[in-house]
């Protein structure tokens, strides 16, 4: 059961990186504010913005 939990863990993990993702590709095709868009999904980049 524990191996079941795990792998669910795991792919909703991917599945939330690909959706902030596309959130962020979106804001920048948009012209939208990304700090705001990183901040309102609790995305920490490597270089501020």
């Amino acid at each position: 059961m524990s191996q079941e939990k795990e792998k669910q863990t795991r792919k909703s993990f991917f599945i939330k990186l690909l959706e902030d993702k596309k959130a962020m590709r979106e804001c920048i095709q948009n012209g939208g504010d990304v700090t705001k868009t990183a901040e309102e999904r609790g995305i920490k980049l490597a270089t501020p913005l």
